[in-house]
């Protein structure tokens, strides 16, 4: 049911919500050929938002088994109050609810359509900015597209849109209530951002905690009890590197590509390379030799995977990204462990390094689904039980064994990071890796709010969680 009967409308919900141009055609046999193919996708509830009048009616044609509601919005406009996009949505809800497969359109599925489906992916616990980017996401489906570049088609509804406030009572814009779910499973949205969040974050803040302690011995420094700066790249306060700058690029691609595709990803990590796409400060920070030799590979030789198979060369940096790929692929958990071993490859394909990676997957998403500390510990690397050195964060199989350690000898966010950034060496990738675990683990409420508040492109790396957990509900649903 998830194919496209029209080339100009777009799956929200797959297989179930459906949004796009005016199903009437030129003449009366072209309207019964279009309505024909949205019948046969399944299509038994047409929500139409142009005016009686606007436009030649369809609805006489439908089977009586198929639901056709309007809800007027004055063409280019907005709804004239609130309480009108609000009746819109809980018909969207009654109908989805009920099982229907909707198609929702206006006259050329740009502006009202997409001023509803943005209101509607702002119920479904997004920020007004992140439904605007996950909408146009979306819009790509489309053929119109092509010509017409972002929705929806005016600024006064883009501004609806950003400025659309759910209207489940107590609950905030960015931690709206889904109005698709129940109680119970609505509560366990929640929780469910909150590890995201806390994983994406934690990731992030890690690494920037880490930044003086990176490449230095223990004993060499005064070990760091807060977030401060620093470091080989004299980073500013708050500013993290290249292990947070190439797992926000691996989120980007999985999500505009609606899955996975390594070049793709290889683009966007030479884009950060060359024009600091993505990055803390605007630059490409922290890109370690094996990476940039990689990327070389990738470019000249047109080799999509081109890290290096040598077993003298394990490097850690892949573990940083495994949290974009175990938040996209959340839904199935083999799924993310077989894609956080690919994501690896673009830079490093020796065996430890890809088995350390997907140790990390299953471990981080025991961490997303809720579960104990123990069995989070329990997918550790038998070196995650031994005190880890400077020289025991060098490769990815240490690095990890690390991070857990780290994890699972202190009880909060707080002492996990420290404990991992102090430790000198590779210390980035050790704290990002355990800021991974401790955030998902802990949520990301546990993170102490100064830290939090600290993080420079904060709102970049949070409106990236809320798109990976739309896509993983959007997996869980179906």
């Amino acid at each position: 049911m998830s194919s496209q009967p029209l080339r100009n409308c777009y799956w929200v919900l797959p297989g179930e919500l459906l949004a796009g141009e005016h199903p009437g055609g030129s003449t009366p046999e072209a309207t019964r050929e279009r309505l024909r193919r949205l019948l046969g996708a399944g299509i038994d509830c047409f929500v139409d938002l142009t005016h009686a009048g606007e436009l030649a009616g369809y609805d006489v044609q439908l089977p009586l088994s198929v639901e056709y509601i309007r809800k007027p919005i004055r063409d280019h406009g907005i709804p004239d109050d609130p309480a009108d996009m609000g009746g819109i949505l809980d018909a969207l809800h009654d109908a989805l609810r009920a099982g229907r497969h909707v198609y929702l359109h206006c006259r050329a599925g740009i502006g009202r359509t997409g001023t509803v489906v943005g209101c509607l992916l702002v119920e479904r616990g997004m920020s007004g900015e992140t439904a605007l980017h996950e909408l146009n996401r979306l819009w790509q489906q489309s053929e119109r597209a092509k010509a017409w570049v972002s929705v929806p088609e005016t600024p006064e509804q883009t501004d609806y849109v950003r400025q659309w406030q759910p209207r489940a009572p107590g609950v905030q814009a960015a931690h709206a209530a889904d109005p698709l779910l129940e109680p119970g499973a609505l509560s366990a949205a929640r929780g469910l951002r909150e590890r995201f969040l806390g994983a994406l974050l934690g990731l992030a803040i890690g690494d920037a905690v880490a930044a003086p302690t990176q490449y230095r011995r223990p004993g060499t420094f005064t070990p760091v009890g807060d977030l401060i700066g620093g470091g080989p790249f004299d980073l500013p306060r708050g500013a993290w590197s290249d292990d947070t700058a190439m797992t926000l690029c691996l989120a980007e691609s999985l999500l505009e590509c609606n899955g996975f595709d390594a070049r793709d990803q290889v683009e966007r990590y030479q884009r950060w390379q060359q024009q600091g796409h993505l990055s803390a400060t605007g630059q490409c920070v922290g890109i370690t030799a094996s990476t940039a030799r990689a990327l070389a590979m990738a470019q000249w030789r047109r080799q999509t995977f081109s890290g290096s198979h040598d077993p003298r060369q394990l490097d850690p940096e892949p573990l940083s990204r495994v949290a974009s790929v175990a938040l996209f692929f959340f839904a199935t958990g083999e799924a993310a462990e077989e894609h956080a071993s690919e994501a690896a490859r673009t830079t490093c394909q020796a065996p430890p390094v890809l088995e350390a990676c997907r140790t990390l997957a299953r471990a981080l998403h025991a961490a997303l689904s809720g579960e104990p500390k123990a069995a989070i510990l329990a997918h550790a690397p038998q070196a995650a039980g031994a005190p880890a050195s400077w020289k025991g964060t060098a490769t990815a199989p240490a690095a990890l064994g690390a991070a857990f350690q780290a994890f699972g000898s202190t009880g909060n966010f707080r002492d996990a990071v420290l404990s991992a950034a102090n430790l000198g060496g590779n210390s980035d990738v050790v704290a990002a890796v355990c800021g991974q675990l401790a955030g998902a683990h802990y949520t990301a409420s546990a993170i102490p709010a100064l830290w939090r508040n600290s993080l420079m492109q904060k709102a970049l790396i949070e409106g990236f969680a809320d798109r990976l957990l739309a896509s993983a509900m959007l997996g869980l649903g179906g």
